[in-house]
């Protein structure tokens, strides 16, 4: 496995994944981003290198609130997407909005979880936030995902608080994690 920013030609694979979970998982950021991917397959790839477009993300509740820069890099094994990785961050600063759960996100699709994907996956994106000087980064999971808390603690997560998920992120119980980064 490893870390991998898409071609234009290699968008098709990663659409056809996307439309593979949100068959059996509907979410609004999912399906934004294969939209993207579909309707503006150009602009996607500038977008996750961290570009600032002035568009809008439409929250879990329907709620739209500006996006913010992220870097994001597919899984790639066998010469197809298996998971995302994202590094959002606010310029200037190491805080984030109330609607931002942390810093990194990430998914591995199902037909490839439970192979150590995702721990390395976050190992080699806490690059991104160490070049650009963040003493740490936040990173959240759901309350009963032991899999991504493992993922977490794996990568140095320190638990810091419970937490209930505002409405606009789906709400129920997560867990708030801090990885300290060394310069």
């Amino acid at each position: 496995m490893f870390l991998h920013k898409p071609t234009l030609a290699e968008l098709d694979l990663v659409a056809h994944a996307w439309e593979k979970i949100l068959a059996e998982k509907p979410n609004t950021f999912r399906q934004q981003t294969l939209d993207d991917i579909r309707a503006r397959p150009e602009f996607y790839l500038e977008s996750i290198d961290g570009a600032l477009d002035g568009s809008m993300l439409t929250l879990e509740d329907g709620s739209k609130v500006p996006k913010l820069p992220m870097i994001t890099r597919y899984m790639w094994v066998d010469g197809a997407p298996a998971g995302a990785i994202s590094y959002r961050w606010q310029p200037g600063t190491s805080e984030l909005p109330i609607h931002v759960l942390g810093h990194i996100g990430y998914e591995t699709f199902p037909w490839h979880q439970r192979q150590g994907y995702a721990t390395s996956a976050l190992a080699a994106m806490l690059e991104f936030p160490r070049q650009q000087g963040m003493p740490h980064i936040e990173i959240t999971t759901n309350f009963d995902n032991f899999a991504s808390q493992k993922v977490i603690t794996s990568n140095g997560g320190a638990l810091v608080e419970e937490f209930e998920k505002p409405a606009s992120s789906g709400g129920g119980k997560a867990l708030r994690y801090l990885i300290y980064l060394s310069a």
